[in-house]
């Protein structure tokens, strides 16, 4: 239409062949740079992978069998388990390896139930200490999430959740607030003071890798018999 020469050939085929071998070439470039990211993302250095290697209680649940795979130590031994007020955790010695639990009865009447539903100010005392400190364990966490995300990414749920608890909260006297974080603290550092080692004296912890009380190998499994 232009009063142009019909290409040749054999330059429509260079110039397929040119383009094709870019396209090819684009990609190799584009694929390399995904998996050399993935390959930095999920292979962390040496540190991190001896930081992160083994079982930790935090991150099991419920009742079984603790076992080495590199010796025949096998003990039965509670992860976690819970009931409406109490709990049971465990732990390991880190100085002798001993495994063990800890029993833990919450200071307050737990309010959940059949009265769940009820407003603060229907609820009789002994069940108001525990709704009170969910209504701020709710609140701190709504409001950390509102600060931490853009409002175009809130929960719906935020914003009233926040203002129903400063709802309720506001009804609460200054002295039973003082009152219930101080029964609180008083009870956490009781607590804290039962997280030692009956048989050498050394710090129980849950947030560290388990290890073999026998052969301190870190190859362990972890059989669940029942959770709660």
């Amino acid at each position: 239409m232009l009063g142009r020469k019909q290409p040749s050939e054999k330059k429509i085929l260079l110039f397929r062949l040119t383009l094709t071998l870019s396209f090819v070439l684009l990609w190799s470039i584009f694929i390399w740079s995904i998996l050399k990211e993935h390959q930095a993302t999920h292979n962390p250095s040496s540190t991190e992978k001896l930081l992160n290697k083994g079982m930790r209680f935090h991150l099991m649940g419920g009742y079984g069998t603790l076992s080495c795979k590199d010796c025949d130590f096998r003990q039965e031994i509670t992860s976690f388990t819970h009931g409406s007020s109490n709990s049971t955790s465990g732990f390991q010695c880190q100085d002798c390896g001993q495994l063990t639990s800890r029993a833990r009865q919450e200071p307050f009447k737990n309010f959940h139930g059949s009265n769940h539903d009820l407003a603060l100010s229907e609820l009789s005392l002994a069940q108001r200490p525990s709704r009170i400190e969910h209504l701020q364990s709710m609140l701190q966490l709504c409001e950390s999430q509102m600060k931490q995300y853009p409002k175009k990414n809130w929960l719906p749920t935020w914003e009233s959740t926040v203002a129903n608890c400063n709802k309720e909260l506001n009804t609460v006297p200054a002295e039973e607030l003082a009152a219930i974080k101080k029964r609180r603290e008083d009870f956490e550092v009781a607590y804290k003071a039962t997280l030692y080692c009956h048989q050498c004296g050394g710090h129980l912890k849950r947030e560290e890798a388990l290890f073999c009380p026998d052969c301190k190998s870190l190859n362990l499994s972890y059989d669940m018999m029942y959770i709660t």
